[in-house]
């Protein structure tokens, strides 16, 4: 089925409105674009989403279905390519509240500790804007829709709550699991473990202490005899915001779903520390980090490799009037550079200086450059603030971009429909303009749109258009 119209789109919009394919994290290579779903929250009794993405000859569907009164959820999900027989994703759920547990029957997330067992799969980006993020311990036993290659469990889970300790056990066909959180005044205490199927048996135990000046906290796991380590020490004031961590995560340590919380998305065979400090004044924000880490092994019995990351920031935000932000960041990476069989350690550092001004636009510069191949890359964005009139809203905005090469690529984010989050890369010389459009229908459903399209000189391509469509109903 190829759709050749706009007319034809909305046709199979309204009539047959089936599903969508979701992959996180394409090789960008391929596909130029990447982007996954954030959670989200409805407190309303049904909401319906579908979702249409042609791409060229094919197009990708979604569709996804919450229903809940007050005793229990469900939900469902389907993702479809019209090139495919099958579809590539389906997931559901059921859950039911009963008395003081509640029962999930499907899909979940659970997110516990600093993520060492059970993480989430986007818990690795570092962010000025929630530096103490890192310094958390989570409990979060949730049904979840996930993309299709989201690493979230699927089997039975029992939760129990009572005053100040959370109880959990799941059953999948490959695991057990089973975990308790305890919270006080001073002291938050969790201990998860897990049998698994084939494997070693594995257990967690997560801590969080609370005083008046500084907080700590960490997360100590043990599986196939090894030991994997978070500890976090951060502040406890307004005034002035900052985060010390330690991790450590043995060599081949797998999680039993999601990642853990690294500013490298290393998963493995790391050791690692990151200092962050933010301090406001006024309108002015001084923020930034240092984050460095260094392989435990190599498994060619070679040096090891290590990295950091630094960052500095300033910020001026004047409520109502303008907004300025500029911001410096080099990343290093020692690696081993293979020079006719003799290997040497190589440091590969980028660094990133980033601009920006928002007052009735959004006026962004980028720039790279890359040691010690020299190669470097620019971009400068133009983007509307949000537009609303009455029931309609939307952002238009435009990027000229000029890279060397792909390794000197830059990103953005662009907006997406309702629930998408979009990271486009940008490299070598080109122009992208890109905008949103959402139609309030009314105080409960609406329908968004989003059209896209980039040409780029050195490939002498046609422009590439990319558009979605969506509908949400609710009630």
């Amino acid at each position: 089925m190829v759709l050749k119209s706009p007319f034809k789109i909305i046709w199979l919009f309204l009539l047959t409105l089936p599903y969508s394919q979701e992959n996180i994290w394409k090789n960008a290579e391929d596909f130029i674009q990447s982007y996954f779903e954030p959670e989200e929250f409805h407190s309303a009794n049904y909401v319906q989403r579908i979702r249409i993405i042609p791409n060229g000859s094919d197009e990708n569907w979604q569709q996804k279905i919450q229903l809940e009164n007050d005793s229990f959820q469900m939900g469902w999900r389907m993702d479809k390519s019209s090139s495919t027989e099958f579809p590539q994703n389906r997931k559901g759920y059921l859950f039911v509240q009963a008395n003081q547990y509640n029962i999930i029957i499907g899909n979940a997330r659970i997110q516990t500790g600093n993520s060492l067992l059970f993480g989430s799969d986007y818990n690795s980006i570092k962010s000025f804007g929630n530096l103490l993020s890192p310094g958390k311990i989570r409990w979060k036993i949730l049904p979840y829709l996930g993309s299709e290659t989201s690493s979230n469990p699927t089997g039975i889970f029992i939760l129990k709550k009572t005053n100040r300790t959370n109880y959990y056990m799941g059953v999948e066909t490959s695991a057990v699991s089973s975990g308790v959180y305890f919270t006080g005044k001073s002291l938050d205490g969790m201990l998860v473990g897990v049998l698994p199927k084939e494997g070693s048996f594995a257990l967690s135990l997560s801590y969080h202490l609370k005083n008046n000046f500084v907080q700590f906290s960490g997360e100590t796991a043990i599986k196939s005899n090894k030991v994997a380590q978070y500890f976090q020490l951060f502040s406890n004031s307004k005034d002035i915001i900052w985060l010390g961590q330690f991790r450590l995560l043995p060599n081949s340590w797998e999680t039993v779903s999601g990642r853990p919380a690294t500013g490298f998305g290393k998963t493995s065979n790391e050791t690692g520390v990151l200092i962050s400090v933010r301090k406001k004044i006024n309108r002015f924000t001084v923020y930034g980090w240092a984050d460095m880490y260094w392989e435990l092994q190599n498994e060619f019995s070679l040096p090891v490799r290590s990295g950091d990351d630094f960052l500095t920031g300033f910020l001026y935000r004047k409520k109502g009037v303008v907004t300025l932000e500029l911001k410096a960041r080099r990343k290093t990476i020692v690696e081993l550079f293979n020079d006719n069989s003799i290997y040497n350690l190589q440091l590969n550092k980028k660094y990133y200086y980033t601009f920006t001004m928002k007052n009735f636009i959004v006026l962004k510069w980028k720039s790279i450059h890359l040691i010690p191949s020299n190669d470097s890359g620019q971009l400068i964005q133009l983007q509307s603030l949000k537009y609303q009139k009455g029931k309609w809203s939307g952002v238009v905005g435009a990027v000229y971009f000029n890279t060397d090469n792909w390794d000197s690529r830059l990103y953005l984010i662009e907006p997406g429909l309702k629930g998408e989050f979009r990271i486009q890369p940008y490299f070598l010389e080109g122009i992208s303009i890109y905008s949103k459009v959402n139609w309030k229908i009314n105080d409960s459903n609406s329908l968004s749109f989003r059209y896209s399209t980039q040409r780029k000189k050195e490939i002498s391509e046609k422009w590439k258009p990319e558009m979605g469509l969506q509908l949400d109903i609710v009630f």
